[in-house]
């Protein structure tokens, strides 16, 4: 009598808790022995989920099996057969239409009417017991988060885990790194986060790997909000999409639950940190050039307000300021200027500009925003509104052709569960945007700018940090047609 022998295990924790692989096989070739049949192969799916069909050792035994290759199959228990209890009566009744016998080490199975049916209770007990367990658990786990326990350690820098408390509590050395990426980011403006690594590394500070610091390392800390002693735990889930894969979906924002640990920096630096990274305002294109552009990165056309590049280097290494749109399809006919002529040209502007507080409020006062414009941050929330109002008549226009039978029900569950999604993720993101417009965005005093000008020498590093510090942004328009470095530019400035 051939068998064969089947065994699956989905995670380290059932490995660890019994259903290690070498034990279901010991296990199942010590019931071949004891029934009398010989081995013939033994096929495994180690780390593949029992929730779905498609597994690569289960679906080599059933082609083999189709195949008449086998007598006798060899199973540790229905749960590692499959998980539904529908998926096991498929395999089932594959198996017995192929003349073999399934076999289980825990179970005894029997294909009498009776056998069947105790079969498929035991199934659906099982199934039940599996789905209590895990609502039991996912229930524990949120009372342990409202407690305000931390269910896992989520290895953060600046932070150790104790196990005994279930919480962090502050790494001193890993925190003053921290402050100190947090104050070159923020308060020096040296560069963005590859500039910060490269500091790092030089001085020789160990990163959260071990190894050397990298733009991500750095920009991940910038983004974590555990630094000013609160977070949110329980704002994700994962879904399984297959075997051995899944995705992470988003909670709705009620379900979300407010943690504390230990403060390692004030919130203010960390909302500021968030300001100069929505602004993209890093280093990450001027340090691939020896030179620093001055307007880089904040610099837009003053012809059809694209934003401006710079292009150019190569052999002569002449640079030049560059319109986004001046290149086909979407032609602007705004010429180029070379970067060190438009830089000096930007820097005598603002020294004019800036040569008292009067002269600053002024200019200020007069380039203000002309009446009835809207600036495009306003028009998001609005947007993201509209297209929630239609997303909620897509999902009532879907019930209602399920209703007529238009749809099937999974056409239609798939097609709801695409619209929540997206739904969830739109909310989430407008509840974001109303309460950071809520806040006043803070300004910094003509006085404090006029001196930051005044006082910054003709390096052009520090020009380009006085630069990013007080504008946010420069609307740049060439109007000469002369050839070499006689330009006339326009420069309309945006202070922060």
């Amino acid at each position: 009598m051939n068998a064969a022998i089947y065994a699956r295990v989905s995670t380290d924790w059932q490995a660890e808790h019994g259903y290690s692989i070498e034990t279901q096989l010991e296990s199942c070739r010590a019931k071949a022995k004891e029934i009398g049949a010989t081995v013939i192969k033994e096929y495994i799916d180690d780390g593949y989920s029992g929730g779905f069909l498609e597994r690569p050792g289960l679906d080599a035994l059933r082609d083999a099996v189709s195949d008449g290759l086998y007598d006798v199959v060899i199973f540790h228990d229905p749960d590692r057969m499959a998980r539904k209890l529908i998926h096991q009566l498929i395999i089932t009744e594959e198996l017995e239409k192929a003349g073999v016998s399934p076999v289980f080490v825990l179970e005894r199975f029997d294909s009498s009417p009776e056998g069947q049916m105790n079969y498929q209770m035991k199934g659906v007990f099982a199934e039940y017991e599996r789905a209590k367990i895990r609502e039991r658990t996912m229930r524990g786990k949120r009372a342990k988060l409202r407690a305000g326990k931390a269910i896992c350690d989520s290895h953060i820098y600046g932070y150790d885990f104790d196990r005994a408390s279930s919480s962090y509590v502050v790494n001193p050395a890993e925190a003053a790194v921290v402050r100190r990426v947090y104050h070159l980011y923020v308060v020096e403006r040296v560069g963005g986060c590859e500039s910060i690594a490269d500091i790092l590394n030089a001085d020789n500070i160990p990163s959260p790997t071990g190894k050397k610091w990298s733009p991500s390392s750095v920009r991940n800390m910038l983004s974590r909000p555990h630094y000013t002693g609160h977070y949110y735990a329980n704002t994700t889930y994962h879904k399984k999409t297959g075997p051995r894969s899944e995705k992470r979906l988003p909670r709705p924002r009620e379900e979300w639950i407010e943690m504390s640990c230990p403060q390692i920096l004030p919130a203010e630096m960390h909302e500021k940190a968030l300001a100069i990274k929505a602004g993209q305002r890093t280093y990450k294109v001027w340090k691939r050039n020896e030179k620093v552009a001055l307007l880089q990165g904040i610099a837009y056309c003053g012809s059809c307000g694209s934003r401006i590049y710079v292009s150019g280097g190569g052999k002569r290494g002449r640079r030049f300021y560059e319109c986004g749109a001046a290149r086909a399809p979407s032609y602007c006919p705004a010429r180029l200027m070379e970067v060190p002529v438009a830089d000096d040209l930007f820097w005598n502007v603002l020294e004019q500009i800036c040569k008292s507080p009067a002269a600053l409020e002024k200019y200020i006062d007069k380039n203000v925003t002309e009446k009835g414009s809207r600036p495009a941050a306003a028009e998001k929330p609005e947007k993201i509104a509209r297209r929630l109002e239609k997303i909620a008549g897509e999902k009532k226009a879907i019930m209602s052709w399920f209703s007529q039978s238009l749809l099937t029900q999974s056409e239609a569950t798939e097609r709801l569960s695409a619209l929540k999604s997206e739904e969830l993720r739109l909310q989430s993101e407008l509840a974001y945007l109303r309460s950071k417009s809520s806040r006043e965005p803070e300004k910094i005093a003509p006085s404090d700018i006029c001196a930051a000008v005044a006082t910054c020498s003709v390096d052009l590093a520090a020009r380009r940090r006085v630069v990013l510090a007080v504008v946010e942004r420069v609307d740049v328009l060439r109007r000469d047609f002369n050839y070499g470095h006689k330009y006339i530019v326009d420069f309309k400035i945006k202070f922060k």
